[in-house]
């Protein structure tokens, strides 16, 4: 009988601490940031290269198409010569980075926000600019190359013209 009072004893003491405890609770936020590294470097700026129009031309369009590599694909309207683009190049680490076929401003988490306008000159319609697209290279190389650069004549300033453009990494 004494071991059973005993027993009976530990029983309720313990089944008292656990009560208590269970009364006496307290919740903790937890957080955490997580960062990604891309390493996002530009180790060349992108050169669209010499684009000769005819003048004579006015309001009228010329256009300049481009292959991947930079060489031009084709030229129309006004322009009378189109010399090669070289390409821009820039390093990042990213997941998947032959998804960037050069079909796209995007690509992976990567992308061109921006499409130039009024870099040629100053644009009536907004057709002075030119398009890019992502195109991977190899390892954790990129090349950005235009598709196309089409202007209104009429609204071209001749001279030397540059902007800036943006390749921004945002995480999905």
């Amino acid at each position: 009988m004494n071991k059973y009072i005993l027993l009976l004893g530990v029983a309720g003491v313990a089944l008292g601490s656990y009560c208590a405890y269970a009364g006496n609770s307290a919740t903790i936020t937890v957080t955490a940031t997580i960062a990604h590294d891309v390493s996002l470097s530009v180790t060349q700026d992108l050169n669209i290269g010499t684009i000769t129009i005819n003048p004579a031309n006015i309001y009228t369009y010329g256009e300049v198409n481009y292959n991947l590599d930079g060489t031009v694909k084709n030229q129309h309207g006004a322009v009378i010569t189109a010399t090669a683009a070289t390409p821009g190049i820039f390093t990042a680490n990213i997941a998947n980075p032959s998804a960037c076929d050069g079909s796209s401003d995007t690509c992976g988490d990567l992308s061109i926000p921006n499409r130039i306008s009024s870099f040629l000159g100053t644009a009536s319609l907004n057709h002075n600019g030119c398009d890019f697209v992502i195109n991977y290279d190899s390892s954790n190389k990129f090349k950005v190359v235009p598709t196309g650069c089409d202007f209104e004549v009429g609204h071209t300033t001749p001279g030397k013209h540059e902007a800036t453009i943006t390749v921004s990494y945002t995480a999905s």
